[in-house]
């Protein structure tokens, strides 16, 4: 593993033992979901965390709404489950928070509802504490031990790309016909490029929140741009003078990125 994977696994793992210890571990029996909340939220960056973090809380009080409300009036049954599970996606949705935090609200309702209905009002309040334990302790973890701030990862990401560019162009340069060879390389140029796009809105989230080191943002449309036109050689057939012009560009994009 890298460096930076060797990281996170041991961020998850303090955070993971933290919030548990925090939520009462063994007296506890709700202490799972404080602990499980704090290993979710740890990422690979700052910025991702946060936005890990809205999700839950947003989810939890989704599943709890629709999961306390069935549970009072119905109780589990064919009909209800599923409609518990709707009133959540719809209350996710309609709010504007998307489908990762409808996943983890219906996940929070279903739970309720089926398991904890002659408790709901009690298993809620407890989850909800330990969901916020949980929340804060993956924070702190992310932000005091080994903290990866967006900048960085965005950096990181962009060098990531250029250096796919690079190998995907010599390819072409070099005249390489197998179509094997060729996929796994775009593959890698594809998937750092998204990488790349996610590391942004990572950093714009921790960016928007008062952090202000911001990342060069032409050097990062730059490195996208060059992808971008790097895989449309690729896959539309080379051209001999558009190669080597991209040649040229990569070359400079990458003696700055070096600097």
């Amino acid at each position: 593993m890298t460096g930076s994977q060797l990281r996170y696994c041991a961020k998850v793992g303090i955070a993971a033992a933290l919030a548990y210890l925090l939520t009462l571990g063994n007296y506890n029996q709700y202490a799972v979901y404080g602990a499980f909340t704090a290993a979710l939220v740890v990422g690979s960056n700052v910025g991702e965390d946060l936005g890990s973090s809205l999700n839950r809380v947003k989810g939890t009080l989704a599943g709890i709404a629709a999961g306390v409300g069935i549970a009072l009036l119905a109780g589990p049954n064919v009909l209800t489950v599923g409609l518990a599970a709707l009133l959540t996606a719809a209350i996710s949705l309609g709010s504007g928070w998307g489908v990762a935090v409808a996943r983890i609200g219906v996940s929070v309702c279903l739970v309720t509802l089926v398991m904890h209905d002659a408790n709901a009002l009690e298993y809620d309040l407890y989850r909800i504490v330990n969901t916020l334990v949980g929340v804060v302790v993956g924070l702190a973890v992310s932000l005091f031990v080994f903290p990866v701030h967006g900048k960085d990862e965005v950096e990181r990401c962009t060098g990531d790309v250029v250096a796919a560019a690079q190998k995907l162009l010599a390819a072409l340069e070099r005249g390489e016909s197998d179509r094997k060879v060729l996929r796994k390389l775009e593959g890698k140029l594809h998937d750092g490029m998204a990488a790349t796009v996610k590391a942004w809105r990572d950093h714009d989230v921790e960016r928007r929140l008062g952090h202000e080191v911001t990342a060069e943002e032409d050097r990062v449309v730059a490195a996208l741009q060059l992808g971008l036109d790097t895989l449309s050689q690729a896959l539309r057939g080379p051209d001999a003078e558009a190669l080597k012009r991209l040649r040229v560009r990569l070359d400079e994009l990458a003696g700055a990125i070096a600097k």
